[in-house]
């Protein structure tokens, strides 16, 4: 679902695997829809990633909106 993709694009920005981690964000983007409040377009088509630094400034941004978006879901 859309917030396990989110966990996971945060993963692997944070392991510097800015493919398979923009992929699984943009997968999450199209199943979440507008609960997603991450400016999602700035981290794809931004040239963010320079070094070290940025990719765990990304992924952290990532996992502070999954842990967001998990804080509000309806237990079951």
């Amino acid at each position: 679902d859309g917030m396990t993709d989110l966990y996971r694009a945060s993963y692997y920005l944070a392991k510097e695997s800015k493919d398979i981690g923009i992929s699984f964000l943009l997968k999450s983007k199209k199943k979440l829809g507008k609960r997603l409040e991450l400016d999602v377009d700035k981290i794809v088509k931004g040239n963010i990633f320079k070094d070290s630094y940025d990719y765990y400034f990304w992924a952290e941004k990532v996992l502070d909106e999954y842990k967001r978006l998990k804080m509000n879901l309806p237990s079951n």
